[in-house]
């Protein structure tokens, strides 16, 4: 099977939105509470990708990537840009937002392409350093993250819809590395 990662458009709103309800309740049963997966409607996911998709055609620095089949069946999405506030003085530069890859087709390098690609994104928009910030009880992430290279920077309380998350920061100082560049 073909698999290509590309920057998504206006028209992969629906399909994210089917993408981050599926892949948010596979990884997050058991991490988060159920009050916040029970609350993934697709109606709202898809008017908040849809929107996001519009901010990114208006906004350089922020990124959206798709990982598909070639006959477009969506498997996996992320999405980067500039880091702000207390991100940018953990992480670095720049921030890889959300990075999910269906449960199905994990272990087959989707991760790392679409690490790659937000890697060299934020390299092409000037920004040297980065990271993200992942659940903590997400042994599997975590253990992806330091594969690839990523240093424990720092843990914060996220919150969720009124629920306070504990997030661990993964960084790269330099974002050369991570794209292979």
């Amino acid at each position: 099977m073909s698999l290509m990662i590309r920057r998504a458009e206006q028209s992969d709103a629906p399909a994210i939105a089917e993408l981050q309800q599926t892949t948010w309740r596979e990884t997050y049963s058991g991490l988060l509470p159920t009050p916040v997966l029970d609350g993934l409607a697709l109606p709202r996911l898809y008017r908040t990708w849809r929107a996001e998709l519009i901010r990114q055609d208006g906004d350089l620095d922020h990124g959206i990537f798709v990982a598909e089949t070639e006959d477009g069946k969506a498997l996996g999405y992320a999405t980067c840009g500039a880091a702000a506030g207390q991100a940018a003085e953990i992480l670095g530069d720049g921030e890889i937002h959300q990075i999910y890859v269906k449960a199905s087709h994990q272990g087959r390098g989707l991760g790392r392409a679409l690490m790659l690609a937000c890697s060299r994104w934020l390299l092409m928009r000037g920004l040297f350093s980065g990271g993200l910030w992942v659940v903590k009880g997400n042994e599997k992430a975590r253990a992806f993250y330091e594969s690839i290279g990523g240093d424990i920077a720092g843990d914060k309380r996220d919150s969720m819809q009124g629920w306070q998350i504990p997030v661990v920061g993964y960084t790269w100082t330099d974002l050369y590395e991570l794209a292979g560049l």
